[in-house]
């Protein structure tokens, strides 16, 4: 019996590392998709949204780009404004993301809809993590618990709020949803009409 080759040994654990990576990533993919399949409907708002005469001001909070820069909801108003309230430990915050994305990239381009992907509980570096292994090109933010103001305290995750150009709430989703519905879309380009 011969003696061990130590040289190969860093090319095994580096192949050992990446096959492990490659199946966590497959395994979350599959994991989102079985959630998606079980748990979502598409938001209702296959109709034009109705909004709701809330205050916006009551709505106002501050949250942070990933680079820690400050930025109030009340700074948007005058756009339709998609705020997803989620987290990297919730499961179904993580199910619902491809289709935002798929959403988002139809508004991309759009500077009258504004998306603000606000993580709690979660470090910019952790959300950074996230959106480069999920290839997601979303607008990510991070908010304290604290910052989130009375109306948008569902206590429930995912949670999405959909607000029309003058502030007022057109759409409430509490938990996730398929974003990728044409219908939401549609809904977007109305309130943006309006």
């Amino acid at each position: 019996m011969g003696r061990p080759n130590w040289r190969r040994w860093p090319f095994i654990v580096l192949l050992s590392i990446a096959a492990l990576a490659i199946a966590g990533l497959v395994t979350l993919r599959l994991l989102e998709k079985m959630v998606a399949k079980r748990f979502f409907t598409t938001p209702a708002i296959a109709a034009a949204p109705q909004p709701q005469a809330i205050p916006f001001a009551d709505y106002n909070f501050q949250y942070a780009s990933l680079d820690g820069q400050p930025h109030h909801l009340a700074d948007l108003k005058g756009k339709v404004i998609f705020v997803n309230l989620w987290g990297t430990w919730c499961i179904r915050c993580i199910a619902e993301m491809p289709s935002i994305q798929t959403l988002y990239n139809q508004f991309a381009d759009d500077p009258s809809v504004v998306f603000l992907i606000a993580s709690r509980l979660d470090t910019p570096k952790r959300v950074r993590l996230y959106a480069k292994y999920g290839r997601y090109t979303l607008p990510f933010y991070t908010v304290e618990d604290s910052a989130i103001p009375k109306p948008m305290e569902f206590n429930q995750y995912p949670t999405t709020f959909i607000f029309a150009k003058d502030g007022s709430v057109a759409e409430t989703q509490i938990g996730g949803a398929d974003w990728s519905a044409p219908s939401v879309a549609n809904s977007i380009r109305q309130l943006e009409a309006r």
